[in-house]
């Protein structure tokens, strides 16, 4: 399966934030809309990403501060791994496990088409799984069914 069309099914949405919001903000956006990572954007162009590991970095760095005085351009994590809608799943699992990364961006064209989370991943191997196993569960039963014929 494609990475394309996981997004298909997981519509692939995410929400985006300014470098020059807060983090404050960015807790609050990440709460209302229960998730864990939010796309950086400038002008339409990904700079990067704000997730919950930035947060306890940035709770680590800046514990002197109030969260509404720490910009996200000074806590974010700039540096974006990203798969592409070609790619597998197999090959976006094995990226983010690689990585050590919960959420991966997916591009095509330079742009950021979806987001994909290594649960999604995790929920559509599992299935690809549970079907493979209810296949050799059914030929198993036929086998055994052929046999006292």
């Amino acid at each position: 399966m494609k990475v394309k069309d996981l997004l298909e099914e997981y519509s692939g949405h995410f929400h985006t934030i300014t470098q020059d919001q807060t983090v404050e903000q960015a807790l609050k956006l990440m709460s209302g809309y229960n998730v864990s990572a939010l796309v950086v954007m400038t002008d339409g162009t990904s700079q990067g990403i704000f997730t919950e590991r930035d947060l306890v970095r940035c709770h680590i760095i800046f514990s002197d501060k109030n969260m509404n005085e720490i910009l996200i351009k000074d806590v974010m994590t700039s540096k974006l791994i990203v798969a592409e809608p070609e790619d597998t799943v197999e090959d976006a699992m094995g990226m983010m496990i690689k990585a050590k990364i919960r959420h991966l961006p997916v591009v095509f064209e330079g742009q950021i088409k979806g987001m994909l989370s290594l649960e999604d991943l995790v929920k559509k191997h599992v299935s690809v799984l549970n079907k493979e196993l209810h296949y050799l569960k059914d030929y198993i039963s036929d086998l055994q069914d052929a046999a006292h014929d």
